[in-house]
């Protein structure tokens, strides 16, 4: 074999893509906070930019990335510019970390859609539909963080040319003629099932209560006809959720994608355990501390969110799974997850001792615990 054939065959296509473009790349488990994280530029956007490939486990020898069915990053706008305008054969959302603007969304010879955002939007970007984002801001910049399914795409393809160059149009996901398409209107499809193409604020979206986790709400959005859902939820103040599995068996293949979790407020802590492991009375975990603004993955694991803040945790997945595309329906399988009945008395004891640390009154959650009303 050529030492050409050797060096090709080190990396996937998407992997020497992100070579190419000479993208930042961050491999960590948990950003702090995602406001602080420093962006180098991204020539193809005219913005600086960072590829977040979150990872629980270290990187395998010869590889660049971790992540091969979705990935995510994060993009600054710079005062009164624009990311460049683009359309492409993988799927986008964003999340507005900070700052004001809008985007203009069209097809190829169709009318032109714009619409504003703000700090805590989401949005979706419809299949190869043009796109250009724009700060409103002449003297701040704006920050984004976004999920794509490039890897898979790549992957699959292997062809930047049609990636970027292909003209098709999905229109049974973009009508451009339908004037309402961004204008936040919301389709209640079931409990905890909304479908909808711009949230203008997530932290005043409305939640259903869901109580098979422990205390909290929760809300899936499907967003652009997509894959990628916005899916929220929220505990309350002095409160933790069961132990769960993320089932997530990432693979190269790039068929499944991890899952990042990005925490809008309080404080508090994930356990994590590591692959394969059940959790039980005596098995080691893994704490991992968390505030406002943190983004952090719980690996492929069994993993556990708690509250130390007197204030409600909310916080913003941005995932692939929606059920209409994925064939999840409503009566699926839910993740193995660990009743609190069944739990390491460590964990409770954990939790009771940092309440107690801070000045915090345990009792709420003793009481759930021990009077858990039914799903």
């Amino acid at each position: 074999m050529t030492t050409a054939k050797r060096e090709l065959l080190k990396h996937t296509p998407f992997e020497r893509w992100v070579e190419a473009e000479g993208l930042k790349i961050i491999q960590q488990q948990v950003i702090p906070d995602i406001r602080a994280v420093e962006l180098e530029d991204w020539d193809r956007t005219g913005c600086k930019a960072a590829l977040v490939d979150l990872t629980a486990e270290p990187i395998a020898e010869g590889d660049l990335l971790t992540n091969f069915g979705s990935s995510r990053y994060l993009l600054e706008i710079p005062p009164g510019g624009t990311l460049k305008a683009e359309h492409h054969m993988y799927e986008e959302i964003f999340f507005v970390v900070s700052g004001r603007g809008a985007t203009t969304v069209w097809n190829t010879g169709s009318p032109k859609q714009t619409f504003e955002w703000q700090e805590g939007s989401v949005f979706s970007i419809p299949l190869n539909s043009w796109h250009e984002l724009y700060n409103g801001s002449g003297d701040e910049p704006v920050r984004l963080y976004a999920a794509f399914n490039a890897p898979s795409v790549f992957n699959l393809y292997n062809s930047e040319d049609f990636i970027f160059n292909c003209e098709n149009t999905f229109l049974e996901r973009f009508d451009p003629n339908d004037e309402m398409y961004f204008a936040g209107k919301s389709e209640k499809i079931r409990e905890r099932l909304v479908r909808t193409n711009f949230v203008s604020n997530v932290r005043s979206m409305a939640l259903d209560k869901w109580g098979y986790r422990g205390p909290g709400t929760n809300m899936h959005a499907l967003m652009a006809d997509g894959y990628y859902v916005l899916h929220l939820s929220e505990f309350p103040g002095m409160s933790y959720k069961k132990a769960h599995s993320a089932i997530n068996n990432r693979t190269r293949a790039g068929l499944n994608s991890e899952v990042a979790y990005l925490f809008l407020s309080g404080e508090g802590y994930d356990l994590q355990w590591g692959t394969g492991i059940q959790p039980a009375p005596g098995v080691p975990f893994e704490r991992i501390d968390y505030h406002a603004w943190s983004l952090l993955t719980p690996g492929n694991g069994f993993h556990q969110h708690f509250n130390t803040s007197t204030e409600p945790i909310r916080y913003v997945v941005l995932r692939r799974g929606n059920p209409e595309l994925t064939g999840g329906g409503s009566g699926g399988p839910r993740n193995p997850q660990i009743e609190f009945a069944d739990e390491d008395p460590a964990v409770w004891e954990l939790f009771e001792r940092d309440l107690i640390e801070k000045g915090n009154d345990p009792s709420f959650m003793a009481n759930y615990r021990s009077n858990e009303p039914t799903d």
